[in-house]
């Protein structure tokens, strides 16, 4: 049987998930090897078979008591995103062995954000929305050895508690990658029908975010073509972003990032973001990285290779397919939301 201090020290152990309803954490067993080879921290891309152990949050009450506010050991930094802009690919390339370790999508910082999305307060326990975000960094901060740096690049739709993280890693520096809404579109056509079912989740999830789009009836969702809702969803996050940038860019707490200039410019990205980070790469290794294979892996599907000038084909493709249709749909954009860019310049740019 596994201890429950086994569950919450070991680094072979991933704290996966909270379940709302019994108030339980589970932790699964992983190693160094799979954290680093995997797109994000999900059981699809681990092991849809992997055992759960399952701890009662009232079991985890000490870990916080025992804190008492006090800083974390290894605070992270984080690379926060719009969606759909390399940020897994950023987040691999500053995966270095000895130097940092990055967690990618770790579910249950997206269980924070929801918990703050229901307002939630536990039956069982003192703890409520506003404790699960440390719990979570303090339960994800062990998979750093104490030589390295831990980066976490949540999922987007995290996005919603970036302040109350930034709060808990005090100075520790972060970025927020984001596109534009040509290239969002793009990016999620190219993905089909999948894509478009995965844009209508996260739009779900963030629209819960904003007061005025929060009781969106049924009615009016089903008239919202899928294009509208993707660039809905895109000019959300947009302002999601640049409003925590406003409150923490100033600071140079957080820099903001266009993912295209990592796509074009991977050298120099790389070595301003390993500069803002502090990590502490040499010239020499960001150079190596951005010329190694894992530069022509493709950042989100095992196998398959990654290349400008295949994307730059592949976006050319479905500019011609759907022909006026994208021009008719940025024009519905601009119309209903006259103060948006469609190619924005976000505040505290890294570069």
């Amino acid at each position: 049987m596994t201890a429950v201090n086994d569950l919450i020290s070991s680094p072979d152990f991933l704290a996966y998930k909270f379940d709302f309803n019994t108030e339980k954490i589970s932790f699964i067993r992983i190693d160094r090897d799979e954290i680093r080879r995997v797109s994000a921290l999900k059981l699809e891309y681990i092991d849809p078979d992997r055992r759960m152990f399952e701890v009662p949050l009232s079991s985890l009450t000490g870990l916080m008591e025992a804190a008492n506010g006090a800083a974390l050991e290894t605070p992270p930094r984080f690379i926060f995103h719009t969606a759909f802009c390399a940020s897994t690919f950023l987040a691999r390339c500053l995966d270095v062995e000895g130097v940092s370790i990055s967690l990618r999508e770790p579910q249950i910082l997206l269980d924070a954000a929801n918990a703050k999305r229901l307002q939630w307060r536990s039956k069982t326990t003192r703890l409520g929305y506003r404790d699960l975000p440390g719990l979570a960094l303090r339960l994800l901060q062990k998979h750093a050895s104490p030589s390295e740096k831990l980066i976490i690049k949540p999922i987007n739709s995290v996005n919603n508690i970036i302040p109350e993280l930034l709060q808990l890693t005090g100075q520790t520096k972060s970025l927020l990658l984001y596109t534009d809404a040509r290239n969002f579109l793009l990016s999620t056509l190219r993905k089909g029908e999948g894509g478009k079912h995965v844009i209508r989740a996260m739009f779900d999830l963030i629209r819960c975010d904003f007061p005025h789009l929060s009781n969106l009836t049924i009615s009016s969702m089903i008239h919202m073509t899928d294009w509208n809702i993707i660039l809905t969803l895109w000019r959300l996050q947009i302002e999601q972003a640049e409003s925590v940038l406003r409150q923490f860019a100033p600071g140079h707490i957080m820099a903001s990032l266009y993912g295209e200039e990592l796509i074009h410019n991977p050298l120099q990205v790389l070595t301003a973001a390993s500069k803002f980070l502090d990590l502490g790469l040499s010239n020499d290794r960001i150079r190596e990285i951005a010329n190694s294979d894992e530069r022509q892996q493709d950042a989100k599907t095992s196998g398959q290779t990654f290349s400008v000038d295949k994307r730059r084909q592949t976006y050319q493709k479905l500019e011609q397919f759907y022909g006026a249709e994208l021009d008719q749909v940025l024009n519905w954009m601009l119309k209903n939301n006259p103060a948006v860019q469609l190619l924005p310049k976000l505040s505290g740019s890294l570069i």
